[in-house]
């Protein structure tokens, strides 16, 4: 981790020459929470909006209504100017350049590695009776690779049966704990795929987190037309539907605040209180932590957490008020 971080830190994205500096101080448990707060501070300060997880606001009108910040391209370089720790907390001076024209992919693929962890994506594109189309597939993978997600997974073993299971899979959350397991997949991208004619196709694609059961992006992109054959309306369709994915990829994961579950086991339910009031007040007094709602209370809790960081990041928040942690994967810690 601190290797990591520090080669991020070091790490100065690409300027445009219309971006704006900005310096501004961030506070938190740890240093990379610290970053995180004072990008959140820089974003409010460019756009004079006051920014909280469910709102934005500028000028006293409500501006935006929704559940989180959406920082996509508006940092487009940063750099760490100091870092000092009073009374246990870290206080950071970060220098930012704001700006909301395109960053090249390779400071991309640094904002996704510091926010997101560089998270595992699998991609199956099938028609109903579970074939394949990996040109499809190829396509959606481009993408995602020039938005800066490098690291796919291959889910050709994949049996016909669990390929059609995946493409209707909406809120199958035995299947997507199978797939994480499985195949140490962070995110599934399915596109079911229908040849509407012999020059036309329909590639109606989902992007789900699997920890979270989140979705990402949902759509329909069409290929064909004209003169096109049958094959480079299949890389049309997948080309578009690549670009709509990608794009909504990069900003949820480019996003300051992030959506994290975090599992809490009977025992460790008890060492914080013993009520669903007392375990939420304690977990939205966390440094970083915006606010907290239930999932689920039956054996275990599940906490949805607004969370300025990772899940790592989290993670090791809570070590400091001595929680053991029991397992760590993206989108979700488990104390």
């Amino acid at each position: 981790m601190k290797k990591f971080l520090t080669a991020a830190l070091i790490f100065l994205m690409s300027a445009t020459c219309s971006a704006e500096t900005i310096h501004t101080f961030g506070r938190g448990n740890t240093e990379r929470s610290a970053i995180h707060d004072a990008m959140r501070t820089a974003i409010e300060q460019k756009f004079g909006a006051t920014i909280n997880s469910k709102t934005r606001v500028k000028n006293s009108m409500v501006i935006a209504d929704d559940n989180s910040v959406d920082s996509a391209g508006l940092i487009s370089s940063w750099q760490l100017l100091s870092s000092r720790v009073e009374n246990g907390i870290f206080i950071v001076e970060i220098s930012a350049e704001l700006d909301d024209k395109k960053i090249s992919a390779v400071d991309k693929k640094a904002l996704i590695d510091f926010n997101a962890d560089n998270p595992r994506v699998a991609v199956v594109a099938s028609d109903s009776s579970g074939r394949r189309y990996p040109e499809i597939e190829n396509e959606i993978i481009s993408a995602l690779k020039r938005q800066g997600f490098t690291r796919t997974v291959d889910l050709a073993q994949v049996s016909r049966a669990v390929q059609l299971r995946i493409i209707s899979a909406a809120g199958d959350e035995d299947l997507y704990q199978s797939l994480a397991n499985d195949f140490h997949a962070d995110c599934l991208v399915t596109a079911d795929v229908k040849i509407l004619s012999g020059n036309e196709v329909s590639v109606s694609s989902r992007m789900i987190e699997l920890n979270t059961g989140e979705i990402i992006f949902a759509g329909t992109s069409m290929g064909g037309g004209g003169f096109i054959s049958g094959g480079d309306a299949l890389k049309l369709a997948g080309r578009r539907a690549g670009n709509e994915i990608s794009t909504a990829a990069f900003k949820s994961a480019a996003q300051v605040e992030h959506h994290l579950t975090l599992l809490i086991t009977k025992n460790t339910f008890e060492q914080l209180g013993g009520t669903l009031t007392a375990v939420r007040e304690r977990v939205k007094n966390i440094s970083g932590v915006n606010d907290a709602f239930t999932r689920k209370l039956n054996t275990s809790l599940e906490l949805d957490v607004d969370f300025d960081g990772t899940a790592a990041d989290f993670a090791q928040l809570l070590e400091v008020f001595a929680i053991k942690i029991l397992e760590v994967g993206a989108g979700y810690v488990k104390i």
